[in-house]
């Protein structure tokens, strides 16, 4: 099934998780989270609100990695895999690379979200890279206010950036 650009971002946060139907990819590195990501991008002009989410598997670091997206029924749809010197998107329509994380993020999501952070921020802190502000549900890094209030006792994230186009992204993690 080819995958548009358009679709590629709406599969990656969308509920049908179409980018790459039927088609599984083998296992990229130990999975040390999956749950479900839920991601929310408020209007911004004549952009529409969008809310979305997907299944996921994450595990590495924000220097070496990978991040897997799964169909309702466990179906490998896309994985994302990155070291320090490359980042890669496997897809229906074959391999992508960006220079960084963040290109990744931008390109398949259509919006800055903090790739390389995120796995620190499922252990409840504050990614080492760079500078953060403690909060009283958890921190403000990157533009981003972090709360970890719920995730030791219900493994939930929820952290929010303000800015234009405001952005929520939720985790809830495996147990």
């Amino acid at each position: 099934m080819a995958v548009t650009a358009a679709r590629l971002r709406r599969a990656l946060l969308g509920a049908g998780l179409c980018w790459l139907a039927g088609c599984a990819t083998a296992p990229s590195g130990p999975v040390d989270y999956s749950g479900r990501l839920a991601v929310t991008v408020a209007a911004d002009g004549d952009r529409p609100a969008q809310s979305h989410s997907a299944a996921f598997e994450l595990g590495g670091d924000a220097h070496r990695g990978h991040l897997r997206l799964l169909s309702p029924l466990g179906t490998v749809v896309a994985d994302a895999t990155w070291d320090a010197d490359h980042v890669r998107l496997e897809t229906g329509d074959g391999p992508r690379d960006y220079p960084s994380l963040e290109a990744l993020a931008e390109d398949t999501l259509g919006q800055a979200i903090p790739l390389g952070a995120l796995l620190a921020w499922l252990q409840g802190r504050p990614w080492n890279d760079a500078p953060h502000e403690d909060d009283a549900q958890g921190f403000r890094q990157l533009g981003w206010l972090v709360d970890t209030h719920d995730l030791a006792t219900q493994g939930t994230l929820l952290a929010r950036r303000e800015a234009p186009p405001a952005v929520t992204l939720r985790a809830r993690l495996d147990r």
